[in-house]
């Protein structure tokens, strides 16, 4: 809580402004998924990649058409080039069906949903993609031929009227008080997702501030990332098993 009020502070004291000038922030689920840009060019769908080592992807334009969620053709109100950047994701229950149906199969399960996500993005047959029904949500955007908005949240608003899915959890809010409170709601509503989250980002609303603020060498100076704490569950020993090793040793 400490480092949101301190984020707050030191977008004050860059920007230079007065202790009672509202500073409004997005906050958005930060989604347990697979980093993707969709670029469009005469708003039609052209390539696809992963962020790969982050100066270069994996071209996965043929499979990104599989994912039900993503436009392939954006209306004529959106601009003729657009990037798009978001996160793929595969949701609890189809997880769960993937691997009931492997299980029947006798073939090994997948460990978790990002890894099997993962591996169906980059999929060489892309009807394997399909049948795996991975999803997207959109949160920001690269190169843009026209402006979509003046802050954060218009844009992800009208990224949503292109046929985007953005995610519901998203709130726009007022100083690092909103902030705590909307971390608060998130991570209450974590549990009966259908999908993984693993913290919030905090966003400068303000396009025009974000441009000010700018970046540092690894990260920008408008947006850090709250993590949640690690879920915690109990668990009950039954038994134990003691193995004698062959030095004699009790393992």
């Amino acid at each position: 809580a400490d480092d949101v009020v301190d984020f707050e502070t030191r977008t004050r004291k860059y920007l230079n402004l007065t202790s009672n000038e509202p500073v409004f922030f997005t906050a958005e689920a930060k989604i347990d998924g697979l980093s993707l840009s969709i670029r469009y060019e005469e708003r039609q769908l052209v390539l696809a990649a992963t962020r790969g080592d982050g100066e270069e992807g994996e071209d996965v334009t043929a499979n990104v058409r599989t994912i039900e969620n993503i436009p392939k053709q954006l209306p004529s109100s959106a601009p003729e080039i657009l990037e798009v950047r978001g996160e793929v994701y595969l949701s609890h229950s189809e997880f769960h069906r993937i691997n009931a149906a492997r299980e029947t199969m006798g073939e090994q399960l997948y460990v978790n949903p990002r890894n099997s996500a993962s591996g169906a993005l980059r999929q060489l047959d892309s009807s394997i993609t399909a049948s795996r029904k991975l999803q997207f949500f959109a949160y920001s955007w690269g190169q843009i031929s026209s402006s979509l908005g003046n802050s954060q949240f218009e844009v992800l608003e009208n990224l949503k009227k292109f046929g985007f899915s953005i995610n519901p959890l998203t709130q726009k809010t007022e100083g690092s008080g909103g902030l705590l409170e909307s971390y608060r709601e998130i991570e209450a509503a974590r549990a009966l997702l259908d999908y993984d989250i693993d913290g919030v980002v905090y966003k400068v609303d303000r396009l025009d501030w974000q441009e000010r603020l700018g970046q540092l060498s690894r990260s920008p100076r408008w947006a850090i990332a709250h993590k949640f704490k690690a879920e915690q569950a109990e668990t009950r020993v039954i038994d134990i098993d003691i193995q004698v090793g062959r030095t004699g040793a009790l393992t």
